[in-house]
Parts: C-alpha cells; structure tokens; sequence
C-alpha cells in the first residue's frame, strides 16, 4: 500500500512500491529512484532519523525559523548530483553527506568540538558510522570499498568555499527560500541554470551556472541568508547557549554523548530538561520563552563562519569557467565589503 510521508518544510516521500519511492521536491521537481541501493538507503533507519534533526539546531527546534531538516537537506543534496548526470556512487555520498549529525546539529560544535577542530559531526563520523548498517549496505550492493561515506572524494557534492557544490548549493536555495531571501521562481530558475562541467565524469567536474544574473541573485541571496541566519549574532548566542549546557550535562555524566545521535531534536531537548540541574532549567525556559536576544548587544563569536560564495559561471562564449567575481567584478567588491563588515562585529 502507497504511503506518504513528509520530510520536511519542502518535500514529501511517497513509497509507491517495494520497488519505487518518488521524491516530490517543491525545488527540484518530482523524481522516481528505482534503484536497489538508493531504496534500501531511503529506508534505512539511519537516514530516517535525520527527519528528526533540524537544519538550523536549537534557533528553529525553538520556533525561530521554518524547520528545515538534515534530511530534507540530504535528499536535496542527492537530487542536485542527480539532475546533472551524476554516478550512482555519487548520488549516495550526496544522500549520506550528513549522515553523521548529531540532535540539534552544529549546537554540538559549541559543545564538545575541541579547539582546531573540524565540525564535531565530521570528527566523529568513523565512530558514529561503526554503530551502523550502512558499510554492510554499501557492500552488500557492490560498494564494498565504502567510497561513498567519504563525500570529499566527489567534486560534485563537496567542495571548498567560495565553490558551489551540491551540499552548499541545496542548504543555500532551501534555507533562502524558507527564510524570504528568495521566491520559488527564482529558486527555480537557479537550479534549471545548473550543470557539470565539463561533464559529470570528467575527473575536474565542478557545478556551474551558465547564467551570471542567476549566479548574481543566489550569490546575494547567500549573503543576506549568512548574515540574518547563518551568521546572526542573536542565533549564535543561542548555539552557544546550548553548547554550554549540553557541555555541562556530558561532562558531568549526566547525559551519555551517544544519546546526540540516537535522539531527534524533541526528545534530546526533553532528556536535557530531565537531567538539568535547577540554574540550567532557569536557563532552558529563558530560551523557550524569551525570543532572541538582541543582536545589537551582542559581538559575533571568534570561530563563527562568515559565509559567502563567488559562483563558477559559464557562459558559450568562454573556453572554461570563471568565478562570477571575474564575470562581474562588481560582486567581487561587494563580497569582499560584506566580509569586512561582518568581521568588524566580531569578539
């Protein structure tokens, strides 16, 4: 029997069959994945229990935002590689990016990441994956070499900013478009201007626009979504916040650090309140029932990222691709102002 389920502010799952689950995606489109691997891994619990992560961490478990989920994000991811003629191989890093994200997802960075570090969820990703079913997955449908896990060895899903790639491009067109910083259309019309270069095998293979007004208006819509989300100053107090208690909770014993990756955000937050001391209960309801702060008390946090992209543009009248700051010099000075201006808010 057909079942539906929703996966997030933008997409639904339909199961039609054993054999065929379709994917409608208010972004990307409808899409039918027949494929034994792509199934078994839509199924799986691992993949599932991110409908229960939000994006955006405690700021929008909180209500402070449309709730966006890291498995929403990471279909998106697999339908970008996909649109554009990627391998099977591909498209599964692109699906298992996030794999690893823990309750209230980069909320763990503030808490136990230690100095130096990356992201907590990518350190910690060989240990998290051990726990799981996935390597016997990948084997058992001729992955056996586990590529796949490892999502910086395809150029398609990861890349280094100010590049698109596919996990930057999915959270940059879901998040401005949940937070007003673009319209559907435009959303569309971003991703109807994508494509590989110069092909989805080729060894180089980069994402591109091949249209420079679209690449102007998502590099701008991710500017304005960095600075009123991703690098406010009142969501960054909140991560910190959090980190704080969820520091003191590990620490001390009281909430065991496996519990981050079998829990959603709901029923992490409600283990938190059960095993708070009183002063971080006093703590807790303030960020239930206080709002944001104000973001003009506050300075940007040090190791806060400040992020901005410079799309790869090609056009038919260029031999390769070049960053639209080169294309539009223009958008050059004006990422450059924008990253001046943040960084003079910080600590």
């Amino acid at each position: 029997m057909a079942s539906r389920v929703k996966t997030g502010v933008f997409q639904t799952l339909e199961t039609v069959s054993d054999t065929n689950i379709i994917i409608r995606d208010e972004i990307y489109g409808e899409h039918s994945i027949t494929e034994p691997v792509l199934l078994h891994l839509l199924r799986s619990p691992e993949l599932s229990r991110l409908k229960g992560i939000c994006q955006h961490g405690v700021t929008t478990f909180l209500g402070f935002g449309p709730k966006v989920t890291r498995f929403e994000h990471s279909v998106g991811a697999f339908l970008l590689v996909r649109a554009v003629g990627a391998s099977v191989e591909e498209q599964i890093a692109a699906l298992l990016h996030d794999i690893s994200h823990t309750s209230l997802s980069h909320v763990v960075d503030d808490a136990l990441s230690q100095p130096g570090e990356g992201s907590y969820h990518e350190v910690h990703k060989s240990r998290f994956l051990k726990t799981t079913q996935l390597p016997q997955i990948l084997t058992q449908y001729g992955f056996g070499n586990l590529k796949p896990l490892d999502e910086e060895l395809f150029r398609l899903v990861e890349m280094p900013s100010p590049h698109l790639c596919a996990d930057r491009l999915d959270y940059a067109l879901r998040d401005a478009l949940a937070f007003e910083k673009l319209t559907l259309d435009q959303v569309r019309e971003i991703y109807q201007s994508l494509k590989a270069f110069p092909s989805a095998s080729s060894p180089t293979r980069i994402l591109v626009l091949e249209n420079e007004k679209h690449a102007l208006v998502l590099a701008r819509a991710y500017q304005a979504t960095d600075r009123d989300v991703w690098s406010n100053r009142a969501q960054a107090n909140l991560y910190r916040r959090t980190g704080s208690i969820i520091r003191e909770l590990v620490y001390s014993g009281r909430v065991k650090e496996e519990e981050l990756w079998n829990l959603s955000d709901e029923d992490f937050w409600a283990l938190l309140r059960r095993q708070a001391t009183p002063e971080i209960l006093v703590e807790m309801d303030k960020m239930e029932t206080q709002g944001l702060p104000n973001e003009e008390e506050l300075r940007l946090p040090r190791d806060a990222k400040i992020r901005t992209i410079d799309p790869d543009v090609f056009q038919s009248s260029q031999k390769d691709p070049l960053p639209l700051s080169v294309v539009l010099p223009e958008w050059g000075v004006e990422r450059r102002e924008y990253i001046l201006s943040r960084e003079s808010t910080r600590e």
